[in-house]
């Protein structure tokens, strides 16, 4: 069989643009300014930080400057021993919670242990929306480039999901992105869930889906 070639017309061009997709890396090069900020989960449910089944258990051995703002969240802060704060500054200071570098944050984490009672439930959506105050009070613009990472530590199940669905979507619209570390044998399906890899988040608040994928969850166990 013959195959014949139809000529069917002419694609022309009108005008064609090219534009550089630049790396992350290069806006750090280029003077963008990173933004950190770590809460660490104070819930009972990690145990005891005297015994050595304890995720809060400190080994010198295992452990290893800028400026990071430190939260924490679930502890019953004195003297208020059986009510839990669930956003906390661990520097005493929640309208200045930045410390100095990785010494300082743990030795703001070794005191606060010794101090504040681990209680519960836990709950994401207050340490999310501290943070997403915090980046929308400085908007970014050509002449205030910034990134907040914010770094999120905990041993598993939340109990306010649909809140911390409605803060993640709140801040997908942010140069922002949270990292959840699942520390523990927990169930992490709920961290899976906000990860948002199978499905979009929806936020019923808000009316709307994520406007980027700002979520990433890494179960330590796997990697360490």
């Amino acid at each position: 069989m013959d195959h014949k070639i139809l000529k069917s017309g002419t694609l022309k061009l009108a005008g064609l643009k090219v534009e550089q997709r630049h790396s992350f890396l290069e806006y750090v090069f280029g003077g963008c300014n990173i933004d950190f900020s770590v809460a660490i989960d104070f819930t009972l449910s990690n145990g005891d930080p005297r015994k050595s089944n304890s995720l809060h258990y400190f080994d010198p051995a295992k452990n290893s400057s800028k400026q990071i703002n430190l939260y924490g969240f679930g502890g019953a802060i004195p003297p208020y021993n059986k009510k839990p704060s669930h956003c906390f500054a661990m520097n005493g200071n929640i309208l200045n919670p930045r410390v100095n570098g990785i010494e300082q944050t743990i030795a703001h984490y070794r005191h606060s242990l010794n101090n504040i009672n681990l209680y519960g439930p836990t709950k994401f959506s207050e340490i999310i929306n501290q943070v997403n105050d915090h980046v929308e009070a400085s908007p970014v613009n050509y002449n205030n480039q910034s990134y907040h990472i914010l770094l999120i530590i905990t041993d598993g199940i939340i109990n306010d999901m649909k809140e911390t669905v409605d803060q993640i979507v709140r801040g997908s619209s942010s140069a922002m992105c949270i990292i959840i570390i699942g520390v523990g044998d927990a169930d992490f399906s709920q961290m899976e869930e906000l990860d948002g890899d199978d499905e979009a988040l929806y936020s019923q608040r808000f009316r709307k889906y994520v406007e980027a994928d700002i979520v990433q969850f890494v179960p330590f166990n796997k990697y360490k």
